[in-house]
């Protein structure tokens, strides 16, 4: 038998397509003996995890909505819930960069040497400036770095006499489980102190708890709005340290107390208020609010060490008496001349009362914020 040229080269098509699909198998072969399926066990063990809590400051603008973090070089990158916390999976083994972005502003967190399986927790607090900071890591739990306190809740009430809650003190880092057993107190600012009535080392923690009726107590004159350091005293080694967190004062918010209660708001006053057409809020309520004359009713500005003498004072503009509270409303404009100077980021006490000698029926100081633009 015979081929002819037509069946010669049908044997050649058939022969080439033979060694391309050989050359086309055995590339896969070793591409997949070098690498493994991201959806194989083995590959998904291997591969470590970030996850962490971001902390908004109490001065902070922003919210978790505008926060985004991610691994730098990769696309990799997630955004905070609504309780800020966050997890990045299949995290990259070595060294990396953590980018953290809060409205245009970038902070990187370098995380070193990672290794396959581990889990890597942190946290990040976003201060006033929306500027972005680490503030502690855990890595595969246990914390690095030097100890560190963590008072909760940050927001400490006037009307904790009554509370029977508690406040809690979690002490981090390397040598936390090495804490005396009942040396650990809470120290104001002025040195009260109270005792913790209950201590426990949990997880990675060494956990303190107080009364939240006694905590308070240990501010003399506390003012709503304002921040207080707040110190954590402890024994270790037989020497007695101290670690630091700051809380704010909240005001009574309760319709039900008896006595007269104050709010103001907003508590954040622009510096921009000297073109503002807008209002300031004043609510009083509780014991005595109907028998207060608005006309009388006054917000004082704070002292200015450099300025005049007299302190620049302010009347409202209108008020209303329902609801079972008595609204005063002062001009922006007036309110935020009262402030000597000003400055983004400042914190100031104003008084609202009917007299600033004392001699008036109450007598209440708030503090407020600045913000705006920055000089």
């Amino acid at each position: 038998m015979f081929k002819t040229k037509d069946m010669e080269g049908d044997t050649m098509k058939i022969k080439s397509f033979l060694f391309i699909t050989l050359i086309i198998i055995s590339f896969m072969a070793i591409h997949c003996s070098r690498s493994q399926s991201p959806f194989s066990p083995d590959a998904v063990s291997n591969n470590a995890i970030l996850n962490g809590t971001v902390v908004l400051s109490g001065t902070s603008a922003t919210s978790f909505g505008a926060i985004q973090i991610g691994v730098k070089g990769t696309s990799l990158y997630t955004y905070p819930d609504g309780n800020g916390n966050f997890q990045i999976d299949n995290l990259p083994t070595g060294n990396i960069v953590v980018e953290v972005s809060v409205m245009s502003k970038l902070a990187d967190i370098q995380i070193d040497n990672i290794q396959s399986g581990e889990e890597i927790r942190i946290a990040i607090e976003v201060q006033s400036d929306n500027q972005a900071v680490l503030s502690n890591m855990e890595r595969n739990k246990k914390f690095t770095g030097t100890l560190q306190a963590q008072i909760q809740p940050k927001k400490w009430n006037l009307n904790w006499v009554d509370s029977e809650d508690e406040v809690v003190a979690k002490i981090s880092g390397e040598g936390y489980d090495q804490i005396a057993a009942g040396s650990v107190k809470l120290v104001g600012p002025d040195e009260d102190k109270i005792n913790s009535y209950e201590e426990d080392v949990g997880g990675v923690y060494f956990i303190a708890k107080f009364h939240q009726s006694e905590a308070v107590g240990i501010i003399n004159d506390p003012v709503p709005g304002m921040n207080y350091d707040i110190r954590v005293e402890y024994v270790l080694d037989g020497e007695t340290l101290y670690l630091q967190d700051t809380i704010e004062i909240v005001g009574k918010m309760s319709r039900d107390d008896e006595e007269l209660s104050i709010q103001v708001n907003p508590t954040k006053w622009n510096t921009n208020w000297n073109k503002s057409s807008g209002t300031v809020m004043v609510k009083l309520w509780g014991e005595g609010y109907d028998q207060i004359d608005p006309a009388t009713v006054m917000m004082v500005g704070p002292d200015d060490p450099d300025g005049p003498d007299d302190v620049d004072v302010i009347y409202p503009v209108s008020s209303n008496l329902a609801d079972d509270q008595l609204i005063v409303k002062f001009s922006k404009k007036e309110a935020i001349s009262i402030i000597p100077e000003p400055t983004h980021g400042d914190k100031h006490v104003i008084l609202i009362t009917d007299d600033p000698d004392g001699g008036g029926t109450f007598s209440f100081e708030y503090a407020i914020e600045i913000v705006g633009s920055k000089k």
